[in-house]
């Protein structure tokens, strides 16, 4: 499992919350096994499988690692006009959704980039939806953590470099 994040995986997260979420490594953990086919961007949604959990979920994930982290949210555009959301905590990039680019050898530049208002992020209804089916989707995993008595699979690979 794959996310962009400089080594530092153990940030902890702003504010209290369910005991299994105390990184921001664990929340990778538990996201990778929470988005699904209803949380991707509806154009991503036709192409989403198992084996690509990230594609087309950035905006979202986005959202819910600055709800838990704090830091900024950024957007780049790619160079086929779509855009793509990611974090900056403590002057470090954050990019849990990295993955769905390096499975295909695409190339992604994180400067520059423009800082995005949070509450613009959630404006749009679909978003909106998304984001709280994928809080839905969270909850629900980590609930099954709580009642197995499991904990967030710990291995992660952290990207080291722009």
């Amino acid at each position: 499992m794959l996310f962009y994040g400089e080594n530092h995986k153990d940030i902890k997260r702003i504010n209290s919350g369910n005991p299994h979420i105390q990184t921001i490594g664990d929340l990778y953990n538990a996201l990778y096994e929470s988005w699904s086919k209803e949380t991707a961007y509806r154009s991503c949604q036709a192409e989403w499988n198992e084996g690509d959990r990230s594609y087309g979920q950035c905006a979202v994930t986005a959202m819910i690692v600055f709800d838990m982290f704090g830091g900024t949210i950024h957007r780049i555009r790619n160079n086929d006009g779509s855009t793509h959301y990611f974090n900056k905590i403590d002057g470090h990039y954050f990019d849990l959704t990295r993955e769905q680019f390096d499975l295909y050898d695409i190339p992604v530049k994180y400067e520059p980039n423009e800082t995005m208002d949070r509450k613009n992020c959630g404006r749009n209804a679909g978003t909106l939806s998304r984001y709280k089916k994928l809080m839905n989707n969270l909850n629900n995993y980590l609930d099954s953590l709580e009642s197995s008595g499991k904990a967030i699979h710990e291995e992660i690979v952290v990207y080291e470099h722009l």
